[in-house]
């Protein structure tokens, strides 16, 4: 990134809603780094800021961004649209204020004929009332340094998960990229995705990622919608968060039994879904995400979803499961 990734050089501007985009650089191609230093900053409040969202195809476009961003899924990301001849697609921006309440980054994933100038149009995954709550505001907007490859949940400060909190502001979703065919765990617990994954494989094992060292919830129960990141996660919550966060389901968790229903018969390229009435855990690109201590000891220890290298160790519990996967993966 250089000086042309904040491209202010603009006699005039036309004050128009706009579009928000977040994700990561890596999704556009872009390469990690910081914005010029010396890019001139806005003056507060000289940039005009609008929502959009889902419902998708009501005047806020597909669903599918100018980068190839899916956010039919309604996955909670930081990311706007914008006038890349003001704002270079694929970096990244600080919007204050911002209806998520948050100091992170969006990522300008977007364009909108609408979005000219000094304007933005922000996500909004939470829907048409949210959307029209915020309406058209005034905001400031600056160059964001680029977290890279290493934040696939949006650019947002690490904090602890908080029941009722947002996960677009409680996520980090930290990723590391690993050569192999498969994705590998590290010492830690955490999982590392092949670089050459598809962009919806390398969101799963980022969500993954974000909830491996959560505890099982007691008593076993669903907090509320995938949105907020729950203080503890059972298997089926698990497995939703992730195809969640992926742009794979919407914010509504499914149990193990709708886990049965989902996407299509047969084990996937690169997700699979293993679920019966009793019990489901997902594999993403090799490895599982699992509530069950089968195929060894949970690192980091204690209950809840932890990532195990061998896929299908809970096979071992003589009970049937059906196989599912996302389409297309």
């Amino acid at each position: 990134m250089g000086a042309g990734w904040w491209r202010l050089a603009v006699a005039s501007v036309v004050a128009i809603p706009l579009a928000l985009v977040v994700l990561v650089a890596a999704l556009s191609g872009a390469t990690p780094g910081c914005a010029d230093a010396a890019a001139p900053a806005p003056a507060a409040g000289s940039w005009l800021a609008t929502a959009y969202g889902p419902p998708w195809d009501d005047g806020n476009g597909s669903g599918i961004t100018a980068t190839g961003l899916n956010l039919t899924g309604d996955p909670a990301l930081l990311e706007v649209a914008v006038d890349p001849a003001v704002v270079a697609l694929g970096s990244y921006v600080y919007v204050q204020p911002n209806s998520f309440g948050t100091t992170g980054a969006f990522y300008a994933g977007d364009t909108g004929k609408l979005i000219v100038g000094r304007h933005v149009d922000v996500y909004d995954w939470r829907g048409r009332s949210d959307q029209l709550a915020w309406g058209t505001r005034n905001v400031t907007v600056t160059p964001a340094p680029s977290p890279g490859a290493g934040n696939l949940l949006g650019a947002v400060p690490a904090a602890t998960p908080v029941a009722g909190g947002s996960a677009a502001a409680c996520a980090s979703g930290t990723l590391g990229l690993t050569a192999a065919e498969t994705a590998t765990i590290a010492a830690d617990g955490s999982a590392l995705a092949p670089a050459d994954a598809p962009a919806a494989v390398k969101l799963a094992i980022a969500a993954g990622n974000e909830i491996h060292t959560s505890p099982y919830p007691s008593p076993d129960v669903h907090y509320g919608p995938l949105s907020q990141l729950w203080p503890a996660y059972d298997c089926s919550g698990a497995t939703s968060f992730v195809l969640y966060m992926a742009g794979l389901l919407t914010a509504t968790a499914e149990t193990s039994t709708e886990l049965e229903d989902y996407g299509q018969p047969g084990p996937g390229r690169w997700i699979t879904i293993y679920a019966n009435s009793a019990h489901a855990w997902i594999v993403v690109a090799g490895i599982a995400l699992d509530t069950a201590d089968y195929g060894g000891q949970p690192v980091p220890a204690g209950s809840g979803p932890r990532w195990r290298a061998d896929a299908t160790a809970n096979l071992q519990d003589g009970s049937a499961y059906v196989v599912r996967h996302p389409a297309g993966l």
